[in-house]
């Protein structure tokens, strides 16, 4: 599985690409907000991403029209190739998604729920489809089964599952398992992939044992 940073939190993405462990950013508008900025900054969020290292850059297109999506998409994705343009899965949102991807550009269908949601994801040639796992159900184990279901209808299709908006590292184990190929997560999340009790309780027995040696 890879592993994305949903963040615009320059500071903590920074240190944690540095790591090797994520393969990029993902963003929205209300992500950018979060960090105290505006869609107006996403294209300095990209630059201070692929600088750190950062292959893929998710940046979201918006508006009220398939052609102001479309538009926003396309400035977006000059950026550099490594732009991946998210679209919500509205009707303005996945008619733009078809127009962009006819164009080549590498788009990903966001605000997804549904098996049926992966369906339309491939039919208007989004390169992704991004389920938020913790509004599909209270459960998470019934939210992992219908993301799990989306990454089954999608087959070895060209579409795959980002799967965001994750409550816990089991589910990330619990996707993965089942075959879903990437996954977004926040920094608390991410994180926590680094500080297990029991691997900083092991951690600081070797340290004990290397200052003990002579």
């Amino acid at each position: 599985m890879d592993l994305y940073l949903d963040t615009a939190d320059r500071g903590p993405a920074l240190a944690l690409l540095a790591t090797g462990a994520f393969r990029g950013v993902t963003t929205n508008p209300v992500i950018l907000q979060r960090a105290g900025l505006t869609v107006a900054d996403a294209p300095a969020v990209h630059d201070w991403a692929v600088e750190g290292g950062a292959e893929r850059v998710f940046l979201q297109s918006w508006g009220s029209t398939a052609d102001e999506v479309a538009e926003r998409g396309r400035r977006l994705a000059a950026l550099s190739d490594r732009v991946v343009v998210k679209v919500t899965a509205t009707l303005a949102g996945s008619t733009a998604c078809a127009r962009l991807a006819s164009e080549g550009v590498p788009t990903l269908l966001t605000g997804a729920f549904t098996p049926a949601h992966a369906v339309l994801s491939a039919g208007v040639g989004a390169s992704w489809v991004a389920p938020y796992v913790s509004r599909i159900a209270p459960d998470e184990a019934t939210a992992v089964d219908v993301v799990v279901a989306m990454h089954r209808a999608l087959g070895a299709g060209p579409t795959a599952v980002l799967a965001a908006s994750l409550r816990s590292l089991d589910a990330v184990g619990a996707l993965a398992a089942a075959g879903v190929p990437a996954a977004t997560l926040g920094v608390p999340l991410a994180e926590a992939l680094f500080t297990h009790e029991l691997t900083l309780a092991a951690d600081g027995t070797f340290e004990e044992a290397a200052a003990a040696a002579p």
